[in-house]
């Protein structure tokens, strides 16, 4: 962790399709049919879980804008989080949309994307991944919409219209809607495309 403390999870959570008391200490859900979504990015990234292809919780990972950390200790530092999150969320399987590569050099997009298949693998989980591009086009019904466009898609889709979100929970409950969509049974899984499985 290049010598810095990892502070405990600095992730913010919210009640997704119905109010659930938060924050506090909620009981940990039932491991059947967790997904976890990632829209994964090297300064925020946001979350979603579903159970059994319904959403339950968002919530959002980041740091403070400050120059001094690098892309490594944004990366670092989102993992750490993610490790504790997968141990109160217990999921099944990982669907990640990938970052387009607007906001930072390719080089810190491929550590985020390597670093998170290699936090995958560690935990044993299969991790499904997905263009941003795929995601937007099939949920909204084209590839460059803008984020609030996709935000009120994702609204109208889940019945969650008037519910406020950062912009990054709104791109991790679309990831997972995509995802289940694709899906064969509740765990969803493209037909066809195997995950990165460890």
């Amino acid at each position: 962790m290049n010598g810095r403390a990892v502070a405990p999870i600095q992730f913010e959570a919210q009640a997704a399709a119905r109010p659930l008391a938060y924050p506090g200490a909620p009981d940990p859900p039932e491991r059947d049919d967790i997904l976890l979504a990632l829209d994964a990015g090297v300064r925020e990234t946001g979350w979603a879980l579903f159970r059994s292809a319904r959403p339950e919780r968002t919530g959002s990972i980041r740091l403070p804008r400050r120059r001094s950390l690098t892309a490594a200790d944004r990366v670092n530092h989102l993992v750490a989080c993610l490790d504790q999150l997968v141990a109160y969320s217990q999921p099944m399987a990982v669907a990640y949309g990938q970052p387009s590569g607007l906001r930072w050099p390719m080089p810190a997009l491929e550590l985020l994307d390597t670093a998170l298949r290699d936090w995958s693998a560690g935990h044993r989980l299969p991790l499904y991944t997905y263009s941003a591009q795929e995601i937007r086009a099939a949920i909204a019904r084209h590839s460059q919409v803008p984020p609030d466009q996709l935000a009120y898609a994702v609204m109208a889709r889940l019945g969650m219209i008037g519910y406020r979100k950062s912009t990054q929970e709104w791109e991790a409950l679309a990831v997972g809607c995509y995802h289940i969509a694709r899906g064969p049974g509740r765990g969803g899984g493209p037909p066809g495309r195997r995950p990165n499985s460890p």
